[in-house]
């Protein structure tokens, strides 16, 4: 098995149901983190209403996160938010983080009252060398090259792709509320419906080599490269719960061997409460060995498709 760091949730607070999930894995050159919340150690919502005091918060966590990974540094923090105007939660974090990419993505709510922020942490085990144009920030300096993406509409978006090899395309997360682009969708569990008026956003990666496109024994859809590895699946119906088991079980990670997940993001159709959070969380961490891979989870206003959609990034050897 390759050689693979977790980092275990208890370091920075703990999650509020029992579940494999680590707080950050890192792989190969590449740190992912689990959503960073404005939480303390009970889980228990800190700053409640207040983006930017969340943000400074938020932002300090990440950096706690980064103290436990040694010679990695800081390349995109996705911040997802509820902030009208979103300078309010990216001012902080910027002055914490000045050379690093954030990509903004708002959501109609949260799961906890008072909550306005979480922040995915990619980091790279190298000095990061950014190529920046405006839209467009392409990341290198670990195993895989980094691409953030924002434009004001789909039409910009597609724009922003020309330089992008599409047959080196190994994952993909679309924010958006037009289709994403028919050669870079993947599937509709990598497209996030966004208001109208939130623009569009994507992160995505890159592999050094061409990726190979199959589906997994359930039929989701499987990208590979190397070592690394994306999958992707989505469940339909209102019961979230069955929905997560019915997306699992597509992704069918008991049928692929030599397969550790460093990380799964879910985003599904819920509502404002914790119960939709908390009853597909049980679900899809259930079906992980500890101690789990970092992890994120948030309510969204719609999807391409379905009503939960769960994506991962893993590692085979």
């Amino acid at each position: 098995m390759q050689d693979i760091t977790h980092l275990p949730m208890g370091l920075m607070w703990q999650m509020p149901i029992p579940v494999a999930c680590s707080l950050a894995v890192a792989a190969k050159g590449l740190a992912v983190s689990c959503g960073q919340c404005p939480l303390d150690t009970k889980g228990q919502v800190l700053h409640p209403g207040d983006a930017g005091a969340q943000a400074g918060l938020v932002a300090g966590m990440v950096q706690g996160v980064l103290s436990h990974l040694p010679g990695h540094y800081p390349a995109i923090l996705v911040v997802y938010h509820d902030a009208a105007d979103e300078s309010e939660v990216l001012g902080p974090l910027r002055a914490v983080f000045p050379h690093a990419v954030l990509l903004p993505v708002r959501l109609p709510h949260f799961y906890y009252t008072g909550m306005r922020i979480e922040v995915d942490l990619y980091a790279v085990a190298a000095p990061p060398v950014i190529q920046q144009t405006l839209g467009l920030s392409r990341i290198s300096g670990g195993p895989l090259e980094l691409v953030a993406l924002r434009a004001g509409d789909m039409a910009g978006a597609v724009g922003l792709l020309a330089g992008l090899d599409p047959a080196r395309l190994l994952s993909a997360q679309w924010f958006a509320a037009d289709p994403a682009p028919h050669d870079w969708h993947l599937d509709p569990a990598a497209r996030v419906v966004l208001p109208r008026d939130a623009g569009v956003s994507a992160v995505l990666t890159l592999a050094t080599d061409p990726v190979q496109v199959s589906q997994t024994p359930g039929g989701a859809i499987k990208r590979t490269s190397g070592c690394f590895v994306w999958i992707s699946a989505q469940g339909h119906g209102p019961d979230l719960a069955a929905a997560a088991h019915q997306a699992m079980d597509a992704l069918a990670l008991d049928r692929q061997q030599n397969l550790t997940i460093l990380k799964a993001t879910t985003h599904y159709v819920g509502g404002s409460g914790p119960e939709d959070l908390h009853g597909n969380l049980a679900v899809r961490h259930a079906r992980f060995p500890m101690p789990g891979p970092a992890s994120t989870g948030v309510p969204v206003a719609g999807l391409a498709g379905g009503s939960l959609a769960i994506d991962m990034l893993g590692i085979v050897g």
